[in-house]
């Protein structure tokens, strides 16, 4: 019940941040080709095939390297809309809407999005919610945070790691540090009653994963999809088939 409230509370304020836009326009808009096709070098390929539980996209397994000598990540406003995960990249989730923010509506999004203070240097901020079809309840959020060097993003994953390592005042539960392969060159994760919570970083991008009632291998594979998603659409590669 706390993802669900959290979901909507962040879909709230998101959406102030893009109904202000309407007349000083900080938001940005999806490609009009799809996704990936207005990522940074512009190019459109084909990932590899999809990890067992992907849909229309690819994730590695354990013992796959990410495509290599991918320049230090970065991701533009155009570009954090096929950094996210589509719609069916995991086949058992529904997927809500991309909301995508810059300037100073990121800045201001950005604790919303993390519960957290955030890093001076923010230029772009993505989110998005899956909540599985099935009657389990699990829920998985994606947040992106682009800052404009490696520096901020480094401190915002320093801070935002020790603010999920630390449990309510009055919260009996404690946080469990897990250990997470998911390809980024920094990654912290924790389990917190029905919580976890991935912190990574990968270049100067920010990737936060969110998830409830489900298990850390599930969690595990949505955060190695995140991070292979980033990495292609900082390479100029289209992360979806077709």
């Amino acid at each position: 019940m706390k993802a669900v409230v959290r979901g909507a509370a962040v879909a709230a304020v998101l959406a102030l941040a893009l109904t202000a836009c309407k007349d000083g326009s900080t938001a940005a808009n999806p490609p009009a080709g799809g996704p990936g096709t207005g990522s940074p070098s512009a190019k459109s390929a084909a990932s590899g095939a999809p990890a067992q539980q992907g849909g229309g996209s690819a994730a590695p397994t354990d013992h796959q390297s990410i495509t290599p000598n991918f320049p230090p990540a970065s991701v533009d406003a155009t570009g954090m809309y096929a950094a996210l995960p589509a719609d069916g990249s995991l086949q058992s989730m529904s997927s809500g809407e991309s909301v995508v923010i810059q300037g100073a509506d990121a800045l201001k999004g950005c604790p919303e999005l993390t519960k957290a203070p955030c890093a001076p240097g923010i230029q772009v901020a993505g989110h998005k919610d899956m909540e599985s079809r099935n009657p389990d309840g699990a829920r998985i959020e994606f947040s992106l945070l682009s800052f404009a060097d490696e520096a901020g993003a480094t401190a915002e994953t320093k801070a935002l790691a020790e603010q999920k390592r630390k449990p309510g005042d009055a919260d009996e539960h404690p946080v469990k540090p897990l250990q997470m392969d998911t390809g980024a060159e920094e990654t912290q994760a924790f389990q917190h009653d029905n919580s976890i919570d991935v912190v990574m970083r990968v270049g100067s991008v920010v990737a936060y994963v969110m998830a409830s009632d489900t298990s850390p291998e599930n969690v595990k594979y949505a955060a190695k999809l995140q991070i292979a998603r980033v990495q292609a659409v900082a390479a100029g590669i289209n992360p979806d088939r077709g």
